[in-house]
């Protein structure tokens, strides 16, 4: 058994040893990713465009202005002549958020009275404009109670102090950076991209040569021809991973706070269940454009929109839901999140790993059960 899957796995290896264009494919393409998503897909928003609309031209509105700018949140994106030109200002992209200062700010404020300020928001990105509105408001509202305390200071008034005092704490990711939480998720994002295309591919490729008649023709089981074609890749994809956590060491700062052992364990379990799936898939399909199609649209969509990587699976609507219960990706992304971020052990995470193991069982067998009865 062991001779015919090291034969096997020597041929691909060969093969994908001559096959120069795809093995850099497959040893760049999950550096590129990483790069590219882990400092394109970014959730922090910063250097917000602010422009200023200062219709009192005071030091107390210059003091109010430079509380948004003394921030990584905020830059300078000019001054609005008036409020006619709000509108323009914003529609022609210079700035994303206008502030407006009204001219009687400076002498409310010395009288210690209420006055209103206006913030007008590009609203077009719903999620941005969200998030800047909490900045604004978390500016505007700690500057306010340093402006009372102020004012009863002078006045020789002091305020008892009881009252809430707000100290928030931040687990497992205090710079609250979103490359933490998305560098995991694009590890089995890329590994799920790997371990589906690039088998279905290989096995077609040979389908379409003819080259595959002889594999079968050969004194081998099924299970035998499927555990030489994975072999190789199965360990290209352990590499893949290998490099694209090292990566994430240097360039995002991302650590393992958890059990090495168990975050390749999981890694292991991941792999051999979508390596089952790639080869399923060359079984119904002839042509290596519906390999890369069928094999693309059950690997890349799912794992993106499905899983956890980007969109939390809890806001999706409930059919969805149910669909992800099927999903690998969104246990092991669960798993791999609560290794590296959270130093989860075993007995935090068995919930996710019981459903790879059922996954990593039940794929492969379907596959050796369809190759031994129909073929490649």
């Amino acid at each position: 058994m062991f001779e015919n899957i090291a034969t096997i796995y020597l041929k691909e290896f060969r093969q994908l040893k001559r096959d120069k264009l795809s093995l850099s494919a497959i040893i760049l393409v999950p550096t590129l990713m990483l790069l590219l998503y882990g400092y394109a897909l970014n959730f922090d928003v910063k250097h917000v465009r602010l422009g200023i609309l200062d219709e009192s031209m005071t030091k107390e509105s210059r003091e109010l202005q430079q509380k948004f700018f003394s921030t990584e949140y905020f830059d300078f994106a000019g001054t609005v002549p008036d409020e006619g030109a709000i509108d323009k200002f914003i529609q022609d992209g210079k700035a994303k958020a206008v502030l407006v200062i009204p001219r009687d700010y400076a002498r409310e404020i010395l009288l210690g009275r209420k006055v209103d300020v206006q913030v007008l928001l590009d609203g077009a990105n719903s999620n941005t404009a969200t998030i800047v509105m909490g900045y604004v408001e978390g500016i505007l509202q700690n500057y306010s109670a340093n402006l009372t305390a102020r004012y009863l200071d002078e006045r020789g008034i002091h305020i008892s102090s009881a009252g809430i005092d707000y100290r928030p704490r931040v687990y497992y990711n205090p710079e609250l950076k979103s490359a933490k939480f998305l560098v995991p998720g694009l590890i089995g994002f890329i590994l799920m991209i790997l371990s589906i295309v690039t088998p279905a591919i290989s096995v077609v490729r040979e389908k379409e040569r003819g080259t595959l008649e002889h594999i079968s023709m050969a004194p081998t089981t099924s299970l035998e021809i499927i555990l030489g074609k994975t072999t190789l890749y199965f360990v290209l994809s352990l590499a893949a991973a290998v490099l694209v956590i090292s990566a994430s060491f240097v360039l995002f700062d991302v650590t393992i706070r958890g059990s090495i052992l168990l975050l390749a364990v999981t890694i292991v379990i991941f792999l051999i269940g979508t390596l089952g799936i790639g080869i399923l898939i060359s079984t119904f399909t002839n042509s290596q454009q519906m390999a890369f199609l069928v094999a693309s649209l059950l690997s890349i969509l799912p794992t993106f929109i499905l899983s956890g990587f980007v969109f939390p699976i809890n806001s999706m609507a409930l059919p969805l839901q149910l669909v992800t219960y099927f999903l690998p990706g969104r246990y092991f992304l669960s798993a791999l999140r609560a290794i590296m971020l959270k130093g989860s052990g075993f007995g935090d995470i068995y919930t996710q790993i019981y459903p790879l193991l059922i996954f990593a069982v039940v794929v492969p067998a379907f596959a050796s059960i369809r190759l031994s009865r129909k073929g490649f």
